[in-house]
């Protein structure tokens, strides 16, 4: 898995205590109605309020919903109060915590995301300090590394939805286009311990080796003359009847029409730039029972169902302990804060490509906040 990273240093290195009216901070946050651009704007370091804790941010990743929230697309709406600070999900330390959290987690290195538990007193993580209900967090050892563990929620909890999908429609196959992510090839990995094909959808066939290695049996390459029917053999001997689209845009329809009857195909991204097309398709739906959704995880069981959501974080927090075999990252490039546009750029140029990016900041030695892109 690789990443983009920003890092940002303090306006005043006063840390958090005092008072905040008169102690500013960056961050990267939209308006409250859109389509906007996000901004660097200067705001005040947040409190801990009751039951939250203030983390001085090291890493902050760049999903594919961090950008279309950030251009307030259409699916998120308005945010609940302007300026509303970006950022997803991170990683950083607890220098400070509010009424009715442990005092014993200040200090302590966590990886968070925010929308897990509360909106209205959130401050997202592309900022320098971020104030988030505490028990979104989960503890990370000492000696980890932020930039490993900046990016544990959105993408594991995505395809760990993904995963409770299949099991509810009692399925062992699905597909998943742009398998080659960093969400991609985690999927892979989980599905391989549970018996589970995923069915990977890839357009460089030089990404077939490493998917094969991680354990992926089937894999099509969408720029093959033939894709469209060797999906559909594949679906119909698989009994696949659920696909996972990350690219939208015309390419939507593609998949719809390699899937068989009685199939649902999620949207879960816009790797293409456009939302779905499904002109072509329309009258094979109807006749197919065929269906597309948008598969939003904030919405899904994963999120909205207490025991559900307990477990899928249970098994996160499992695999840091074993050393985050299913989803360490990598960081492959730094940008500081200020240069967040530039990183949004080539973000989507990864995007394009099928590659997640995301923004983050190293545990550098001078501690420095900093915000994230990769993936």
């Amino acid at each position: 898995t690789q990443a983009f990273v920003v890092s940002v240093r303090c306006i005043q290195e006063t840390g958090v205590h005092g008072d905040s009216l008169n102690i500013l901070m960056k961050a990267i946050a939209r308006p409250k109605k859109g389509p906007n651009s996000p901004n660097l704007v200067e705001i005040p370091i947040p409190k801990a309020t009751p039951n939250h804790v203030i983390i001085k941010v090291l890493a902050a990743p760049i999903n594919p919903s961090d950008e279309y929230f950030a251009k307030a697309h259409p699916m998120h709406g308005e945010t609940p109060y302007e300026p509303y600070v970006c950022g997803f999900e991170g990683a950083g330390v607890i220098v400070e915590v509010g009424e009715g959290v442990p005092a014993s987690m200040k200090g302590k290195k966590v990886t968070t995301w925010p929308a897990v538990e509360s909106i209205a007193e959130k401050i997202g993580m592309w900022s320098q300090y971020a104030r988030v209900h505490y028990e979104a967090c989960v503890l990370l050892g000492d000696t980890d590394n932020c930039e490993e563990y900046c990016g544990l929620f959105v993408n594991p909890l995505t395809l760990l939805g993904f995963l409770e999908v299949a099991d509810k429609m009692k399925l062992k196959a699905f597909v998943h286009t742009a398998a080659a992510s960093s969400l991609g090839k985690s999927l892979i990995k989980v599905a391989v311990t549970r018996g589970i094909e995923v069915i990977c959808v890839i357009r460089n066939p030089d990404q077939a080796k490493i998917l094969h290695e991680l354990g992926a049996h089937y894999i099509l390459n969408l720029t093959d003359p033939n894709f469209i029917q060797q999906l559909k053999e594949v679906t119909t001997k698989l009994d696949a009847r659920l696909a996972f689209d990350a690219i939208a845009g015309e390419f939507t329809q593609v998949i719809i029409k390699g899937m068989p009857a009685n199939s649902i195909v999620y949207t879960y991204g816009l790797l293409a730039g456009a939302d779905t097309n499904l002109d072509s398709v329309k009258d094979e739906m109807l006749k197919e029972n065929k269906q597309n959704k948008w598969f939003l995880v904030m919405k899904e069981p994963i999120m909205t169902d207490k025991e559900t959501k307990k477990k899928a974080l249970e098994f996160i927090g499992e695999d840091i302990k074993k050393g985050g075999h299913f989803f360490k990252m990598t960081i492959k490039k730094k940008y500081k804060l200020e240069q967040f546009k530039e990183a949004l750029e080539e973000y989507k140029k990864g995007a394009t490509e099928g590659k997640s990016c995301l923004l983050y900041k190293s545990d550098a030695a001078d501690d420095t906040p900093c915000v994230d892109l990769g993936g």
